[in-house]
């Protein structure tokens, strides 16, 4: 995607193909950055996003406006600025339903609802995000479907609905069958040993965790291996190996490098202060 970008830079703004209604410089941003936050370069992806925010602001097209509000959502989403988040995914929505721009409206209403969320608001989340996924499969589409059915069940196990959570995955399962989507076979994997450890199945529980890990490795997804890894450990405490999942845990934690609070890190080490207790 650098390359890319080396290659968008030669040619003169007024004369690129936008891509997916945007300046192609600030749609393969926004992907780079996304990306690198999945591989874990934090630091790297909040330099990368300030660069995209700031060549945006070149633009006055309301579509760049709320692509630059969404990239915004995604760095508050990442250190928990909750409150800012509503805020931006608020005037997102009002830009694209003004203007009629129904897919980054889908992209906005979920980052609505990520934001209720966490700010007292659960249900109300809930259904932002399901009508965030509404809104993305009416487009016809399955790219990034995965990633919006792992934020609402993320939502649903939160709210203890279970069965509700299982469901959407053998949803997400059926969907892309027979495609070559696995962005967030790691996530989906995960989920469902959270499923497992809600069922009280810790040996089951355990095993997903762990084939999540080995996929988010494999893929070299950081993030979500972050993310298996802190889940696991409390399985394997109930199972009486506190020792070794604080120090699997640890080991994870330790390859991240960043001087940013993100909410993943926050997570993992709220575990390791209850392995310790």
């Amino acid at each position: 995607m650098r390359n890319a970008l080396d290659l968008i830079d030669r040619v003169d703004p007024s004369r690129r193909i936008l891509f997916a209604g945007a300046d192609q410089r600030v749609s393969t941003q926004d992907y780079l950055s996304g990306s690198l936050i999945i591989l874990g370069f934090i630091d790297a992806a909040v330099e990368e996003n300030e660069r995209l925010v700031r060549n945006v602001d070149q633009f006055d097209k309301p579509f760049d406006l709320a692509w630059r509000l969404l990239a915004q959502c995604l760095l508050c989403a990442l250190v928990g600025q909750y409150e800012e988040l509503l805020e931006n995914a608020t005037k997102i929505v009002e830009i694209c339903e003004r203007h009629g721009y129904t897919a980054r409206r889908s992209s906005a209403i979920r980052w609505r609802g990520h934001a209720r969320s966490h700010l007292g608001e659960l249900d109300a989340g809930i259904d932002d995000v399901r009508e965030s996924m509404v809104l993305w499969r009416g487009q016809g589409v399955v790219f990034h479907t995965p990633e919006k059915a792992c934020e609402l069940c993320d939502l649903l196990l939160r709210a203890g609905r279970i069965e509700d959570a299982s469901q959407m995955l053998d949803d997400v399962d059926t969907l892309v069958f027979d495609t070559d989507e696995a962005s967030y076979l790691a996530e989906c994997i995960r989920l469902r040993g959270q499923i497992a450890a809600g069922r009280d199945d810790l040996m089951g529980a355990a095993h997903l965790f762990e084939t999540a890990i080995a996929t988010a490795r494999r893929q070299q997804a950081r993030l979500f291996e972050l993310r298996a890894a802190t889940q696991l450990a409390p399985v394997l405490a109930r199972q009486g190996r506190v020792h070794e999942a604080a120090t699997r845990l640890q080991a994870v934690v330790h390859t991240f490098n960043t001087r940013y609070p993100i909410v993943d890190l926050i997570a993992a080490q709220r575990a390791l202060d209850a392995l310790s207790r």
